[in-house]
């Protein structure tokens, strides 16, 4: 028997970011990294949430392949902050470590190599999370998984768990419109492995 799990909202299309003016929270971290920042793609997702009234924090520390120190880094960030909506803005890179940062927020209590498919983590009784992809490629908005590196072991761990499906999936093509030629085509071979590997 198979089941078949994915946000709870996926929002697509050109302005799909106008959908983050009706989303409810009181204070909001953004996670990305620094070249977004730089981009200018933090400030426009930013004036979204601006609208809401809400508080907003960035956590830009992400880079490519994510480490467990990126995590506990964004964690700690975030239990400073206490927000009750976490913004992934970014490739798989910055989504992944978002949904990392969000467990260990959530449950500080654990270590990321703990988490496994047939633990109840209890999430989202803190925060919940929206996933925003820049890129084309690791599908990472609508996936139970994460990759997270253990620098200490040089390890790539396969985090996965249901509850680690982000709430919502904004998925806007104005933000890949612009990709640079070598990250389309890098991106499109991600999503070719992933439809062959399926």
């Amino acid at each position: 028997m198979w089941y078949f799990y994915s946000p709870q909202a996926i929002v697509f299309g050109r302005d799909a970011l106008e959908h983050l003016e009706s989303l409810e929270a009181g204070k909001v971290l953004i996670v990305t990294d620094s070249n977004l920042e730089k981009l200018g793609m933090v400030e426009i997702v930013a004036k979204y949430i601006e609208k809401t009234g809400a508080a907003i924090q960035v956590y830009d520390g992400v880079e490519p392949e994510p480490s467990i120190r990126i995590a506990e880094e964004g964690a700690k960030m975030a239990v400073e902050f206490q927000p009750d909506l976490i913004v992934a803005l970014g490739g798989g890179s910055c989504i992944d470590s978002a949904k990392a940062i969000w467990v260990l927020y959530e449950r500080p209590d654990l270590k990321l190599e703990e988490v496994n498919p047939f633990m109840k983590l209890n999430l989202r009784k803190k925060a919940k999370l929206v996933a925003i992809p820049t890129t084309s490629g690791t599908g990472s908005e609508v996936t139970c998984a994460m990759v997270i590196t253990d620098e200490k072991r040089k390890v790539k761990m396969e985090i996965a768990s249901r509850e680690i499906i982000p709430d919502i999936a904004i998925v806007d093509p104005n933000l890949t419109r612009t990709l640079p030629p070598r990250l389309t085509a890098e991106t499109a071979m991600d999503s070719l492995t992933h439809a062959i590997e399926a």
